[in-house]
């Protein structure tokens, strides 16, 4: 539901505000959970964080919980939700303009996908 809320609020500037209230409320329940079981829900946690920043364009801080998304997910054994903050922070290099950390972290992302066993995704991000 976070996820998809910062996402909305970005592509639908008539309801930003209730998309960021949405997201704003998901995040409250993940730093919850993070204090209950860090191991399972802190790198979730930062990506709603990141994706919060970026909806504010707060693209630096976003840039941070992004990378420390990516890291916790990594120490945690999650790949395929390293892969997703990976593409997700491939979207802020993206609007900054810098094709060589978005091709980079989109490389980082397909490998985690298919190291995850994904096919279809990768099937679809060939395809694009």
């Amino acid at each position: 539901e976070g996820l998809v809320a910062f996402r909305m609020a970005r592509s639908r500037p008539n309801d930003e505000k209730k998309w960021l209230v949405k997201g704003e409320s998901a995040i409250q329940r993940y730093q919850t959970w993070t204090t209950h079981s860090e191991w399972n829900f802190e790198n979730k946690f930062l990506l709603l964080e990141a994706e919060s920043l970026f909806s504010q364009c707060n693209y630096d801080s976003a840039e941070k919980k992004y990378i420390a998304s990516i890291e916790s997910a990594r120490r945690h054994k999650f790949i395929h939700e390293q892969g997703l903050a990976l593409d997700l922070l491939a979207s802020l290099y993206k609007l900054r303009g810098d094709s060589d950390k978005e091709t980079e972290c989109l490389e980082g992302a397909y490998g985690c996908y298919e190291t995850w066993g994904a096919h279809g995704l990768l099937s679809h991000i060939r395809d694009e």
